[in-house]
């Protein structure tokens, strides 16, 4: 006799129970090997200096940069591959169009440069169109298959611990890693022995202390609502970090700082609060302008804010920012579309920065960069490129804004607004650039997944 078959009300139990059996989860190894980039990322680019100490930093952080974009790269064709055949590959967001179009305006001003050998790629210029091509690939990629996970901030952590006790030996006058040359060490810097300031596994010290900007309000911002027992890790080394920043003396970290945090705290407010803070800060800012003008107060900088008020401006203002400005806005008008070229500014004849003290020429460089991200842009790669740029960040704070209770957006917005606030005083390098690119995509996938609503995976 054949196996007697199971009636109907049998069959409709065992599927009941079927379905209520918990399923065994299945590995996501696309999820994991992304994990394990960004961490890569993270530590290895942020720690790996090279093997020829700070005079050559650039070019061994130039190489780390394109091996690490060969993997993602890699990575993304097969992310992209299984989601064509899954049939789950999404449409591209606001954003992506927005930095699919700064590629695009990147692309055709170096084709149209006046300087074809070198808009492209130069040993000199590191952020000339490939790699403003690879920042865009990363912003994609991550921004598409990336998550902002609690074990990649932890990886974080570790990693600015390692940055931050090299920099601490350094301040004690040590030389850790032979990253100095010979015997000397940070004090040797500032033309006293050889030109410059370098500290870190980052180097030039306006690069370390826009560096600083983005990561110290993360640490901070990612502490909001966990108790002293789970935050103070955090909080230690948000406040040596901080520490550091005051102690290279730049003013562009220290000024995205403060900034930054005046807005963070107008957006991460409560709602019914945000009026009156609002309105705090502006009286405080006219409260401000009002005693600058009023008082030339014997403090460097605040003697320049003074002498603008009062519509003063010189050459030498922000450590010679406005002798730059002042060139390259002249320029623009000419090539107001296209630019130079990318990173092509050292090129373009602008006339050498000089530096007097006390009368004495101290140091004369040629001009690689507008030192105001924004200008950089406009200047190189043409106002078309800029606005694409602004849309990019414009919509990606408008992310954060959204989803700004979010544990795992709210650092990552907050490093944001506070390294955006420093880059319009810095240079801009392939040292950190990436570390921004890559802030914006964590944002950017945090803020599409789950339409929104995400929490901070273990």
């Amino acid at each position: 006799m054949g196996k007697r078959q199971p009636t109907k009300k049998q069959a409709q139990k065992k599927q009941a129970q079927k379905k209520g059996r918990p399923q065994a989860k299945r590995t996501d190894w696309a999820e994991i090997t992304m994990e394990i980039w960004l961490g890569l990322f993270v530590a290895f680019y942020l720690l790996f200096p090279g093997g020829k100490g700070y005079r050559a930093i650039s070019a061994a952080k130039t190489w780390s940069f394109y091996g690490l974009m060969a993997l993602l790269l890699g990575l993304g064709i097969w992310y992209f591959v299984r989601d064509l055949r899954n049939k789950t590959l999404r449409p591209l967001t606001a954003p992506q169009i927005a930095a699919l179009g700064f590629l695009v305006c990147t692309l055709v001003s170096a084709a149209l440069s006046a300087y074809p050998d070198k808009a492209w790629y130069n040993p000199s210029a590191h952020e000339a169109a490939l790699t403003v091509s690879l920042y865009v690939l990363l912003f994609l990629i991550v921004s598409r298959w990336g998550r902002a996970t609690e074990r990649l901030f932890r990886v974080l952590c570790w990693s600015l611990g390692a940055f931050c006790l090299l920099c601490l030996l350094q301040a004690f006058g040590e030389n850790p890693l032979g990253l100095y040359p010979g015997d000397m060490n940070y004090y040797d810097g500032y033309n006293v022995k050889y030109p410059g300031g370098y500290a870190g596994t980052i180097g030039n010290v306006d690069f370390v202390s826009a560096f600083l900007a983005l990561v110290t309000p993360m640490l901070l911002l990612r502490t909001l609502g966990q108790k002293p027992k789970q935050a103070w890790p955090c909080w230690v080394l948000a406040a040596i970090c901080f520490g550091l920043a005051v102690w290279i003396r730049v003013l562009c970290g220290l000024v995205g700082l403060a900034l930054g945090a005046v807005i963070c705290l107008a957006v991460l407010c409560r709602d019914r609060d945000r009026k009156w803070i609002l309105l705090g800060i502006g009286a405080l800012a006219l409260a401000g302008l009002a005693l600058l003008w009023a008082v030339d107060l014997p403090v460097k900088f605040l003697h320049e804010l003074h002498e603008l008020l009062h519509g003063r401006p010189d050459d030498t203002f922000g450590t010679g920012r406005f002798y730059i400005w002042r060139q390259m806005l002249e320029q623009i008008p000419s090539q107001l579309f296209f630019g130079v070229g990318p990173d092509a500014a050292r090129f373009s004849g602008l006339e050498p920065f000089i530096r007097y003290e006390d009368g004495v020429e101290v140091a004369r460089a040629t001009i690689t960069d507008a030192h105001c991200y924004p200008l950089h842009i406009l200047y190189c790669q043409g106002l078309p490129a800029l606005l694409s740029w602004l849309a990019l960040v414009g919509m990606t704070l408008f992310r954060w804004f959204k989803a700004r209770t979010d544990p795992a957006v709210r650092p990552l917005g907050g490093g944001l607004v506070c390294f955006l606030c420093a880059m319009s005083f810095c240079p801009s390098s392939i040292i950190i650039m990436p570390f921004f690119w890559l802030t914006m995509a964590l944002i950017e996938a945090a803020a599409k997944r789950d339409k929104g609503q995400v929490t901070a995976d273990k």
